[in-house]
C-alpha cells in the first residue's frame, strides 16, 4: 500500500517473471478526501470534469496495455533464447563406454551403458539361519535386470525390458539367466552413439532439436550445433568477402547503359 495526499494506492502483487508472466494489479481508495471544493461547482460542472478525467485513465489504461504487449513480444523473445540455452546447456551422458562395471550395490549389482542405452542386473542371495550348524545357508537367488534408455535429459529414460526379483532355488540356474539377458540385449552394446529408435526420439531432443552427436534411425543426420569460435567467425568474414567480390565482378560484367538521346540534344 502506498499513501497520498487524498488516497491511497493498493497492489496486489505486481511481479515480472522473465518470459513467462507479467502481473499489474492496482486499486485507489479515496476515504478522507476534502470534496467542499468540488460540491460548489455544480452538477454539469463535476459530469464534463468526471467525463474529462476518465478520458485520462483511459490514455493511461492504453499506455500500460501497449506497454504490456511490448512485454509480450520481448517476453517471447526471452523465452526462445531459454529453450536454446536449455539445449545447449544440456550435459553429456555418462556411460561405461560399452563395459560391464560393478555398481555400489549390496545385491551385487552391474551396469553397462552407452550414449542410448543402458541396462543393469543384480543376484540378491537370500539365506536361511541353520541353528544346528549356527551359520545362514543360502535357499534362494533373486534376479532383477533393466534395460532403460540412457537419456541425457533429467527425468527421462523410458524402461524398455527388465524382470524384477525372478527366483532361483539353484544358482547355477540364476546365474545362467542372466547371462542368457545380457546375450539377448548386447546388440544394443556394439557401438557409442548408436542410431536412435523414432519411438525413443524425445528422450533425445530438447525443444524438438536433437541433441548433437545423435542420429535417428532411417534418417539422415542433423547438422551439428556448435557455439561460435573463431573458425566460424573467420568463415563469416569470408563468406562476406566473397559476395561483395562476387557482386563487382558482377558490376564490370555489366553492359554499359545507352547514353540519353534527350540529354545529348541538350548539350549540343
Amino acid at each position: 500500500m502506498e499513501e497520498n495526499k487524498d488516497y491511497r494506492v493498493y497492489r496486489y502483487g505486481d511481479d515480472l517473471k522473465p518470459g513467462y508472466e507479467l502481473k499489474v494489479k492496482h486499486s485507489v481508495s479515496c476515504e478522507n478526501v476534502d470534496i467542499s471544493a468540488l460540491i460548489a461547482m455544480g452538477t454539469e460542472s463535476l459530469e464534463a470534469m468526471r467525463q474529462g478525467s476518465i478520458d485520462g485513465e483511459q490514455k493511461a489504461y492504453e499506455i500500460v496495455l501497449a506497454a504490456a504487449k511490448q512485454w509480450e513480444q520481448q517476453a517471447a523473445a526471452t523465452q526462445t533464447i531459454n529453450r536454446a540455452l536449455e539445449y545447449l546447456r544440456t550435459p553429456e551422458i555418462a556411460h561405461t563406454s560399452n563395459q560391464w562395471r560393478s555398481k555400489d550395490s549390496w545385491r551385487d549389482g552391474e551396469e553397462i551403458s552407452n550414449r542410448v542405452y543402458k541396462m543393469t542386473c543384480s543376484v540378491w542371495e537370500d539365506t536361511k539361519y541353520d541353528r544346528e550348524a549356527k551359520q545362514s545357508i543360502p535357499v534362494a537367488w533373486y534376479v532383477t535386470w533393466d534395460v532403460y534408455v540412457n537419456s541425457p535429459k533429467k527425468g527421462y529414460g523410458e524402461k524398455i525390458a527388465g524382470q524384477s526379483q525372478k527366483r532361483y532355488t539353484d544358482k547355477n540356474a540364476a546365474m545362467k539367466y542372466l547371462e542368457g539377458r545380457k546375450k539377448a540385449y548386447s546388440h544394443l552394446f556394439t557401438e557409442i552413439s548408436p542410431p536412435v529408435p523414432e519411438q525413443y526420439k524425445q528422450h533425445f531432443t530438447v525443444h524438438g532439436a536433437l541433441l548433437p552427436g545423435y542420429t535417428v534411425e532411417g534418417q539422415e543426420p542433423e547438422k551439428t550445433v556448435t557455439a561460435p569460435g573463431r573458425d566460424s567467425d573467420k568463415a563469416g568474414r569470408a563468406s562476406v568477402l566473397e559476395k561483395l567480390s562476387d557482386a563487382k565482378r558482377q558490376e564490370k560484367a555489366a553492359p554499359l547503359k545507352a547514353p540519353d538521346k534527350k540529354k545529348e540534344d541538350i548539350h549540343r
